[in-house]
């Protein structure tokens, strides 16, 4: 008689015929065969398992046991076997001896590659606790297994993540053969595990990979089990894993961006200290400092996001507070490691990308003048300068879009309107325009600054005079102002209530003119009013407390406001979540390649679908005002 190593050829068909005729396990009648025989399959695979401790290599135990790979891959399968704990710890533990540590050659590399897919498998079987497979073995609980599948995990995982960080592309490979393939078969085995603990490690290698060449790419059916379950709260990844998702995932890091924007928009009435909280936990200004792509394409999602929204002030409150942070992440790389800020603005003249993007506590009080005069006339020069007019709009737009991001200065430019003189007005009223209304200040230039000046001049006399009732005049000035330039309107007003030596009584009555006044506006209007009022005092709030000499009657002053508009009543200031956008998901354009970025430009090309509306996209070369 044939022997298989220790093993007649008797007992090895006898076993290898049971597998096949057991097959899936579908059947009554298989289950009860399958209960009458596990307690002398267990025999026979502890005695296969002392034969494989024998054996030095994968390589030899297959020579010894051919056998072997089509027995336990037909057990691993069959429910009603590996939902009985011995039966599934011993075949764990071939599985593990047939494991090679070092693959010396294709079968070896192979055998692993199968042992891979049947620990996913395994994984997955393991986690339904099958009904069926509790029928499989009298007097044994379904779930009654032993440690040997964490162990078999983590011991997995262990090798899988020292050859993942070990793989080191040489540049150079062979059609047939590339380290980088052992990354992508890594990545199609964790799938299934990613929800796993004992695949944390394992994941954290895998998304923080270097990507030498495009066999290293990660398996899709990876990347979107672990959207899922990031989505689901079934994965909590650390700073360095979830940086290295968004760098493979395009859809994952919009996703992210999405999520903030939507907790930024669905709070009419935003704290900046919540604000500032969730901005720092979303890890993106600290992702986009290290890798200028994940700037990019935040900077895309909201670009295309404030157009939709019309410049929502919750939303310029999201970017501003969004590029601060961003900003001082940048600063803490070491100097080689930081790029210019050119690479992350790509569209924007070098001209205003110092000046607008040096925070003011970084710049002298006293200069503070000087520095928005250069800013201001830098702006202006970019819409003078162009002949061509559609480069001109785009020109524009993204030396707009820049002045969003910082807002800061615009914070400034609107207190300094307050408290310095009459020469500066000019350049400083134009900055203050153009934030607010860009498109009609290039298309109506003498008409919209003659508004905004004539803004100015009515809240100045109002502010600045005796406290009497407003007259019907008045009234009737602000509310025709107000139809036109509301948040402008609101952001001088608040500016002279703050910063003015007017009498407190008149500027809170005007403010609340401005901000609050019951009947003048729609309820999605009054609601926007709310917001931008509450975003611009916690902006001024948040300004002083960054100064180095605190201003006690500045201070003092805008308290006042804060109570007086507090004391409007229920409704005014309500901390009501109510949507100020529509429900947003972001696609991506028929023109852009598979990897999600736009070859043309190197710029993220994201397409934001609207709900029951259109849909916009931006490439970094049309403009989205025209």
């Amino acid at each position: 008689m044939t022997q298989s190593g220790p093993f007649s050829e008797r007992v090895v068909e006898f076993w290898l015929g049971k597998a096949v005729d057991w097959g899936q396990a579908t059947s009554s009648v298989t289950r009860a065969d399958i209960r009458a025989h596990l307690p002398k399959l267990r025999t026979f695979l502890q005695q296969l398992l002392q034969e494989l401790q024998l054996t030095r290599s994968s390589t030899e135990a297959m020579r010894s046991f051919p056998f072997l790979g089509q027995l336990v891959g037909r057990l691993c399968w069959n429910r009603s076997v590996s939902a009985d704990g011995e039966s599934v710890d011993r075949l764990l533990q071939c599985l593990w001896r047939l494991y090679s540590r070092e693959p010396q050659n294709a079968v070896e590399r192979r055998a692993n590659q199968w042992i891979r897919n049947l620990l996913s498998h395994l994984s997955v079987e393991g986690g339904r606790g099958s009904a069926e497979g509790g029928a499989g073995c009298p007097g044994q609980a379904p779930h009654a297994r032993a440690d040997q599948r964490p162990l078999f995990l983590s011991n997995m995982v262990a090798l899988l993540e020292r050859e993942v960080r070990g793989s080191c592309c040489p540049g150079v490979h062979t059609a047939e053969r590339c380290p980088c393939d052992d990354v992508r078969g890594a990545s199609v085995t964790c799938t299934t595990l990613v929800t796993c603990p004992e695949a944390g490690p394992l994941i954290g290698a895998l998304l923080q990979h270097p990507t030498a060449c495009d066999r290293a790419t990660l398996s899709e059916g990876f990347l979107c089990a672990l959207n899922t379950a990031l989505l689901g709260k079934q994965l909590v990844l650390e700073e360095q894993a979830l940086m290295g998702l968004w760098r493979h995932s395009l859809p994952s890091l919009e996703g992210a961006a999405l999520h903030l924007v939507e907790s930024a928009l669905w709070n009419p009435s935003p704290s900046l200290q919540v604000l500032e909280q969730q901005v720092s936990d979303s890890v993106l200004p600290k992702a986009s400092a290290h890798h200028h792509p994940v700037f990019l394409v935040v900077n895309d999602v909201f670009r295309v996001l404030l157009v939709e929204t019309q410049g929502s002030p919750a939303l310029r409150a999201l970017v501003q507070t969004f590029t601060r942070h961003f900003l001082l992440s940048l600063r803490l790389l070491h100097p080689q490691e930081r790029l210019s800020l050119k690479v992350f603005f790509p569209h924007v003249p070098a001209s205003l990308l110092t000046p607008l993007l040096q925070l003011p506590p970084d710049v002298p009080e006293e200069a503070w003048p000087e520095h928005l005069l250069l800013i201001s006339g830098s702006l202006q020069k970019v819409g003078e300068e162009e002949e061509d007019a559609s480069r001109r709009r785009c020109g524009l737009f993204e030396s707009w879009f820049l002045l969003v991001q910082a807002g800061f200065w615009v914070d400034v430019a609107a207190q300094l309107l307050v408290t310095s003189g009459p020469e500066t007005t000019p350049p400083l009223l134009w900055l203050l325009t153009f934030y607010y209304h860009p498109v009609h200040l290039e298309e109506h230039p003498a008409h919209t600054l003659a508004m905004a000046g004539e803004a100015l001049d009515l809240l100045k006399a109002l502010c600045l005079s005796p406290p009497p009732p407003l007259r019907p005049m008045h009234t009737q000035a602000l509310e025709r102002l107000s139809s036109t330039c509301p948040h402008l309107l609101l952001h001088l007003s608040v500016s002279l209530a703050v910063f003015s030596h007017g009498p407190v009584s008149a500027v809170s009555e005007v403010v609340r003119q401005v901000a609050v006044q019951p009947g003048r506006y729609r309820e999605a209007e009054a609601m926007e009013m709310t917001s931008a009022v509450t975003v611009l005092l916690s902006r001024v709030e948040r300004g002083l407390s960054r100064r180095a000499q605190p201003n006690p009657r500045v201070q003092s002053r805008l308290r006042t406001v804060q109570e007086a508009l507090c004391r409007e009543g229920p409704g005014k200031f309500s901390d009501t979540p109510v949507p100020l956008a529509p429900q947003l998901r972001v696609g991506k354009s028929p023109g852009i390649p598979p990897d999600g970025f736009d070859s043309r430009s190197g710029v993220s090309a994201p397409l934001v679908f609207v709900e029951g509306g259109g849909r916009i996209p931006f490439d970094g070369h049309s403009c989205p005002w025209g």
